[in-house]
């Protein structure tokens, strides 16, 4: 059986223009300061982890779910790869402010733009800056949706390891008439390690599974997004 899970697929970003913008000197007087941002983010500390018992409770509580605190679109410059998550998920994205780090060299924010009427129930991003404030990646860490859950814990040195895994379900998953329904097992799918402070920008989107060995971690992986 071909299993399907999310990894990140890597985007172009325009840097120049993003950090010109992102930049906590480059304030005009009007738009808020990047420390203004980092501060709608609670601080946290690392490592960080998502468990995917966690995402399995936000995966089966559904809709069932408190008012989110979403970020003030006055920030939105600040992600700059909120437009490329609008466009997969094909509706606008709103993000959800999860926690702040701090490490010696750098600054980092994890915000989730999944919610109940999109694909991915949860969908964790973190987004890491350096010292002046400017935008450096974007990688996608963790989520949740019908299909899979993808687990990460976030190393004090800015590393992801992520694992994702296939969810099997007692009945056929119907979106919006899942009562009743239950999940009876992961299935691991595939597992990688992540730099978070270089490469470009990431969201998460359908791969198609073409072989893991879950002793060695061995793993292709063809594209399916949609």
């Amino acid at each position: 059986m071909k299993s399907i899970f999310l990894i990140p697929v890597f985007f172009a970003l325009l840097l120049n223009s993003t950090n010109a913008r992102t930049s906590s000197l480059a304030n005009n007087g009007d738009e808020p300061t990047f420390q203004q941002f980092l501060a709608q983010f609670p601080k946290s500390s690392l490592p960080y982890r998502f468990e995917a018992e966690q995402l399995q409770a936000e995966l089966e509580k559904g809709a069932a779910h408190s008012r989110p605190n979403r970020l003030d679109w006055e920030y939105y410059h600040f992600l700059p790869l909120l437009e490329e998550s609008a466009r997969l998920n094909r509706m606008p994205v709103y993000p959800e402010p999860v926690a702040s780090f701090e490490t010696e060299k750098f600054y980092a924010v994890l915000y989730n733009t999944g919610r109940t009427h999109t694909k991915n129930l949860k969908s964790y991003h973190i987004s890491v800056f350096d010292k002046a404030g400017n935008h450096l990646a974007t990688h996608f860490v963790a989520g949740v949706n019908a299909e899979t859950i993808t687990e990460a814990t976030i190393t004090e040195d800015l590393f992801a390891d992520i694992q994702s895994y296939q969810v099997n379900w007692a009945k056929t998953y119907v979106k919006g008439a899942n009562d009743g329904n239950a999940i009876v097992g992961l299935i691991l799918a595939g597992r990688q390690v992540v730099s978070l402070t270089e490469g470009s920008a990431v969201e998460q989107v359908r791969w198609a599974y073409n072989g893991f060995d879950a002793a060695t971690a061995d793993k292709t992986f063809t594209a399916e997004v949609r």
